[in-house]
């Protein structure tokens, strides 16, 4: 490693079937996490207080790929679907639960730390 060029490689923190999961940081602020996921997985059927001000809203950025975003106010039962495809910024707000199924293998940006959602996060089905 020279002085002019820095190279760091992600830090993995899971990897099942779906695919791969990694989190990163860029200076000392700002913490990501990325997400492999293959074709046909799904992931989620979570939802967040928005505690933090970095899952208030939450947001991602789909770099690859197309996913299937289904999501509903946990108040509610009507649930919405989206096809959504790359590049695609997805901001979900509060009390929103949400899951995503991977139509093709995808890769996304999630804009936070595990540590903003290790006390933020519910488990609670899209579909009910």
């Amino acid at each position: 490693m020279s002085s002019l060029v820095e190279i760091i490689p992600l830090h993995l923190i899971g990897n099942d079937e779906r695919g791969d999961t990694y989190d990163f940081s860029i200076r000392d602020t700002s913490d990501f996490i990325l997400i492999t996921r293959k074709a046909g997985s799904q992931s989620g059927n979570t939802y967040h207080k928005g505690v933090s001000s970095r899952t208030n809203p939450k947001i991602f950025v789909l770099l690859n790929g197309s996913i299937e975003l289904s999501y509903r106010h946990i108040d509610h039962i009507e649930v919405t679907t989206e096809v959504i495809s790359v590049p695609s910024v997805i901001k979900i707000q509060p009390l929103v639960t949400h899951a995503v199924k991977a139509i093709s293998d995808m890769i996304i940006l999630e804009c936070n730390a595990i540590k903003d959602i290790q006390d933020d996060r519910y488990r609670l089905n899209v579909q009910l």
